[in-house]
């Protein structure tokens, strides 16, 4: 277990990350959580289990604040193309309200070429609510894809640049959805499959609180060099914004299917 703190800011941050898969036994939540965004396990070789699903939904309820904000971050897999919708089904069954599908489109999607299906260019980042009453800050959606005026809604089709294979989901993302919630300084943000630094570096940059699951050894050590940066003001504090990426893929590993 990690527990990250001693963090210098005017909001009080705190960062706890368990070093310990969110559905053990041994596993303990943290409650009255406000926003949660994370990248659920979609495809069988990777955990995903109906079952299993059902009684994270169920659990995520138990300890989101009244009305709280839920992010999930997910593809539709050869496996099984209608998975995210079985997600959504599985959320509903739990008590959330499904707020919105948002699409991603990806800038970058390396892997193999299929015989059978077309790349997934896309992704799903689907939005619940833990109660019938949430705010919408489209501003920094705006800001994001240059949209300049301010009775335009930037729609629910993003262009987000996509990072690197080592991060879960980019910053950028993580960024986007939290400031879309409104949510004020402090909140405690979520993230029970890590994965990468995303979430963690866009909670600290906007003043909340990070409780997260990691297995990976190698990432919690990503994770201390974030809050090592945050204390020591070298975190990026420029807001989420469109960039110009130069990838070197020599080294990509390439996965045996691509989706």
């Amino acid at each position: 277990m990690k527990k990250l703190d001693n963090l210098s800011n005017m909001f009080k941050t705190s960062v706890r990350i368990e070093e310990l898969d969110c559905m053990d036994p041994s596993a303990i939540w943290c409650a009255n959580t406000e926003i949660c965004i994370t990248r659920i396990p979609i495809r069988k070789r990777d955990g995903w289990d109906p079952k299993k699903f059902e009684e994270f939904a169920k659990k995520l309820k138990t300890t989101m604040v009244p009305n709280g904000i839920v992010f999930l971050i997910c593809y539709a897999p050869i496996e099984a193309k209608w998975r995210p919708f079985e997600v959504a089904k599985l959320m509903d069954d739990a008590g959330f309200n499904h707020v919105d599908n948002i699409v991603i489109k990806k800038t970058w999607f390396p892997g193999k070429r299929s015989e059978t299906n077309l790349v997934n260019s896309h992704e799903y980042v689907m939005h619940f609510c833990n109660g019938d009453v949430w705010k919408l800050d489209r501003l920094p959606l705006r800001q994001y894809m240059k949209v300049h005026d301010d009775l335009s809604c930037p729609g629910n089709t993003w262009e987000i640049e996509t990072g690197s294979l080592d991060e879960s989901y980019p910053v950028d993302l993580a960024e986007l959805l939290i400031r879309m919630t409104n949510c004020l300084p402090g909140s405690v943000v979520f993230d029970p499959y890590c994965g990468g630094t995303g979430s963690l570096k866009a909670a600290l940059k906007l003043g909340h609180s990070f409780f997260g699951f990691e297995t990976d050894k190698k990432q919690l050590k990503k994770y201390e060099k974030v809050v090592s940066d945050y204390n020591e003001g070298k975190l990026d504090a420029e807001p989420a914004g469109k960039k110009s990426v130069q990838r070197d893929v020599s080294d990509v590993q390439q996965d045996d299917e691509f989706d």
